[in-house]
């Protein structure tokens, strides 16, 4: 199975929804990611190194964090507050998470 099968998965099931958006090749691709997710413009998941990065509230990510379900998500010295990064070990968490991510960005959750 190749490593990012599960997160084209999960971009299937989500891009049904008429709101959500995914980037292509050629398309932005920002840190390594593949598959930028969007709803509203806003990026809220990808796909990177085989992990599962959402944009979360500051709490939930680090009740994900406390929990042992997520990492903190750092870009250089910076740790993004509301990212968090689930590792493919919880792979049957990815698409709830997805789905409250999607949420989030459009303020529903």
């Amino acid at each position: 199975m190749k490593e990012s099968s599960h997160y084209d998965e999960i971009v299937r099931i989500l891009c049904e929804d008429q709101e959500v958006q995914v980037t292509v090749d050629g398309g932005m691709k920002r840190f390594g990611a593949s598959g930028e997710l969007r709803a509203a413009g806003k990026m809220f998941a990808f796909c990177s190194k085989g992990n599962l990065i959402v944009k979360l509230p500051q709490s939930k990510v680090a009740s994900l964090v406390a929990e042992g379900r997520g990492q903190p998500c750092e870009m250089g010295r910076r740790t993004m507050r509301e990212w968090v990064i689930v590792g493919p070990e919880r792979q049957s968490d990815w698409l709830p998470i997805a789905i409250e991510s999607k949420h989030f960005v459009l303020g529903k959750g």
